[in-house]
């Protein structure tokens, strides 16, 4: 995506965020929820509570499989030069809780089923301490990905497959290419899918 792309997609997300949220532009109520987190969960919690579900609608509504951390922070919630001093732990509970996740925490459907199995053993057994998330290029929107999930599924379904019906790696890459029109998205859903499978 190139600058110009990104600007007018951020305008257009800051838009949003201006409609969705009726006292956005409250100076009390932002210096709270731009504040870093401190204190006990149930101190902090509504706070985060704000910003996971408006990250997550804001994808939802833009059809954003893959958010750049790093776009969310600096461009999506910035007020006049300031952004959130939350975000990075925001995203890091959005990613222990299951809403985001790391395109590397996805299996490789095209490895064999053995392979496959080593993988989430040893992931299940080595699954190291949060990430930093923020030096993620790109985390994937686990609502969006089961979404788009959905919708291959439901395009076979209404192919007329049934159970004795083999569907090629090539025929299911086809419709997974068609459904999200971006190759690197088309992946990522391919590798849900497969993981849920085995």
């Amino acid at each position: 995506m190139d600058s110009a792309t990104n600007v007018n997609g951020a305008t257009r997300i800051r838009d949003f965020i201006a409609n969705e949220v009726s006292d956005w532009d409250d100076e009390v109520i932002a210096f709270a929820r731009f504040k870093a987190f401190s204190g006990q969960r149930c101190d902090w919690e509504p706070t985060f509570l704000f910003w996971k579900h408006l990250i997550i609608k804001i994808a939802t509504h833009f059809r954003l499989l893959l958010i750049r951390p790093s776009q969310v922070k600096n461009d999506w919630f910035n007020r006049r030069g300031l952004t959130p001093l939350c975000l990075d732990n925001v995203l890091s509970l959005m990613y222990n809780e299951g809403d985001i996740t790391r395109t590397v925490d996805l299996a490789d459907p095209t490895s064999g089923r053995f392979s496959q199995l080593v993988w989430r053993v040893s992931s299940l057994i080595t699954r190291s301490p949060t990430p930093d998330i923020m030096a993620e290029q790109c985390v994937i929107v686990t609502a969006m990905l089961k979404d788009k999930a959905a919708e291959v599924v439901r395009h076979l379904s209404e192919s007329h497959w049934n159970s004795s019906c083999i569907v090629t790696m090539k025929k299911f890459h086809d419709i997974c290419e068609r459904i999200v029109k971006n190759r690197i998205s088309m992946i990522r859903i391919d590798k849900y899918i497969c993981n849920s499978i085995y």
